[in-house]
C-alpha cells in the first residue's frame, strides 16, 4: 500500500502517465516514508459521458489515495496537495479541476503477497 487511483479523462499519453506515476511514487516516499515497492499508481480512463458533478458533465479528475493509518494530519494533507500539484503541472490543468481524497486503513487489514503489512513509518 499506498494505492493511488486516478479517475481521469481518456487520452493521456502512456509516456505522461509513466512520468506522473514516477513523480507520485517519489512524493509518496518522501512525504509518508512508504517503501517504493509498496506504492501502486492506477489510472482509470473515462470517456467524457462518464463524469458529472452537480448533474452536469465535467472534465474533473478524481484522485483517491489509500494508505495505512498512522500518519499525521499534516503528512496526509501534504500527500493530498502533492498529488493535486503533480497532476495539475503534468496535465496543464487548474487544481480547481482536481479533487483528492485520502482514506487510511489499519495495517492489520492490509495484505500484500499473502502477508499482512507492517505498521507504517510514523511521520
Amino acid at each position: 500500500m499506498p494505492i493511488i487511483v486516478i479517475e481521469c479523462r481518456e487520452g493521456i499519453p502512456a509516456e505522461r502517465k509513466a512520468l506522473i506515476a514516477k513523480e507520485m511514487t517519489q512524493s509518496i516516499h518522501d512525504i509518508i516514508l512508504s517503501p517504493d515497492d509498496l506504492i501502486s499508481v492506477v489510472f482509470h480512463d473515462l470517456q467524457a459521458h462518464n463524469t458529472y458533478r452537480s448533474g452536469k458533465p465535467t472534465a474533473e479528475t478524481l484522485i483517491f489515495c489509500h494508505i495505512r493509518q498512522g500518519r499525521s494530519d499534516e503528512a496526509v494533507l501534504n500527500l493530498a496537495k502533492a498529488m493535486s500539484r503533480i497532476w495539475s503541472q503534468r496535465n496543464s490543468v487548474s487544481e480547481d479541476e482536481i479533487e483528492v481524497a485520502v482514506a487510511s486503513y489499519p495495517a492489520k487489514h492490509v495484505v500484500r503477497g499473502g502477508e499482512r503489512l507492517d505498521e507504517p513509518p510514523i511521520v
